[in-house]
């Protein structure tokens, strides 16, 4: 960002908070921060805004280490900084921000980047999946850099193998996200005429079964105790319980909780209809009363008005929005589990492993396996069938006798 772009730059944050209904206590303290900001630009003769030079104000004016700030209040004052470089990067910004470094762009792949992000910010996906796509390919980018690769056309097929390689401390399910987008993004590199082979020469597909593992359980008793630990005087608590007995009760995939609409409850026939985000097929589902009074009880007491007005579920700060990812829900069943005191170590412990544990409590009750399937909105009974690789008391009835040695 150039100078003389901030000041027009910040006014369009500012608005841009205020249409996303953010309080005027955090507008100016958003103003407060940046117009202190501007001003160290101005006195110092920046001409080019970077995040080194924000590093450098925070650290001079508030003795905060922009890379890592270790209490609330320095991530408080961090923030605005943040979001102005994401505002001015892609007309928006992230609701939360975890801790973490931030690189910054080669300099000689500045031109490149620009015109990635172009071709980033054109696609119909969320800021946070943006956001990392972009992180992911400055990082490449500063790898080819150190290994004296500095343009497009000297990228070799096993550069990016390389490079994934080189991350030993990153976990394998993290490494086939990077490799994901890396083969996008040498897709658009080759149509663009960047470089002489496509992604997915580069990582061609290999299809694979990847229900090789037991999947995890809870016991009724269990799911019992997270649901009795959360305290429901409280929002957050309705919120949190209301979550939970969605997924516990009804078997609801996360996308599919985040998407749910009002439009999909059926108030008369206690009915929730669903087109589910992963098979696009209506599921209708009872909308029991362990269910229907957490919602009506959120309805009523916590939820925010939004202009996603068709959306159930809306975040619990401004900007009042529905949940744009299953993260959050995620922490949320962790955190109860927490509270309840389970045991989950060497376990999932998300909301797919309830949903596990919904099936396997139905199956422990001879619910038939078609009725299962029916409930959790599988397109077969052979999906339902791994769900038996939970379920220890049947199998230990399907076991062979072994019989005597003589």
């Amino acid at each position: 960002m150039k100078l003389n772009e901030l000041e027009s730059t910040m006014l369009a944050l500012y608005q841009k908070m205020a249409s996303d209904n953010y309080s005027d206590t955090v507008i100016e303290n958003t103003k407060w921060i940046l117009n202190h900001f501007r001003k160290h630009c101005i006195s110092n003769r920046i001409k080019i805004i970077t995040v080194s030079v924000m590093a450098e104000f925070l650290h001079e004016k508030y003795d905060i280490d922009y890379y890592n700030p270790i209490i609330r209040i320095q991530t408080v004052l961090r923030r605005p900084l943040l979001i102005l470089m994401e505002f001015y990067g892609s007309g928006n910004y992230c609701k939360t921000h975890q801790r973490g470094s931030t690189t910054e762009i080669p300099l000689i792949y500045t031109g490149f980047f620009l015109k990635y992000r172009d071709f980033v910010n054109g696609m119909n996906i969320v800021i946070n999946s943006k956001k990392r796509k972009l992180w992911i390919m400055t990082t490449y980018l500063c790898y080819l850099e150190e290994k004296g690769i500095v343009q497009t056309i000297n990228i070799g097929i096993n550069d990016a193998h390389n490079y994934l390689n080189s991350l030993t401390d990153f976990a394998r399910a993290t490494k086939r996200i990077i490799a994901t987008v890396l083969r996008e993004s040498y897709d658009w590199m080759y149509r663009e005429k960047m470089i002489g082979f496509s992604g997915h020469q580069a990582f061609p597909l290999i299809r694979k079964d990847s229900r090789n593992k037991l999947l995890s359980c809870y016991s009724k008793g269990e799911v019992e105790d997270m649901l009795s630990c959360i305290d429901t005087d409280t929002a957050t608590g309705k919120t949190y319980f209301f979550i939970i007995s969605l997924i516990a009760h009804l078997g609801i995939r996360v996308g599919d909780v985040i998407n749910l609409k009002f439009s999909d409850i059926d108030w008369n026939n206690n009915a929730i209809n669903i087109i589910q985000k992963k098979t696009t097929r209506l599921l209708t589902i009872p909308l029991v009363d362990e269910v229907k009074y957490p919602l009506i009880d959120y309805i009523k007491n916590v939820r925010h008005d939004s202009e996603d007005k068709e959306y159930v579920l809306i975040t619990a700060y401004a900007p009042y929005t529905r949940f744009h990812n299953t993260s959050s829900i995620f922490r949320i069943i962790t955190r109860c589990m927490k509270m309840a005191g389970i045991q989950y170590e060497g376990r999932h412990h998300g909301p797919h492993a309830l949903r596990h544990s919904l099936a396997t409590s139905l199956m422990n009750k001879n619910v038939p396996l078609s009725a299962i399937s029916n409930i959790m909105g599988h397109s077969s009974t052979r999906t339902t069938e791994i769900y038996l690789t939970v379920d220890e008391t049947n199998l230990k009835e399907l076991s062979l006798e072994v019989p005597d040695v003589l």
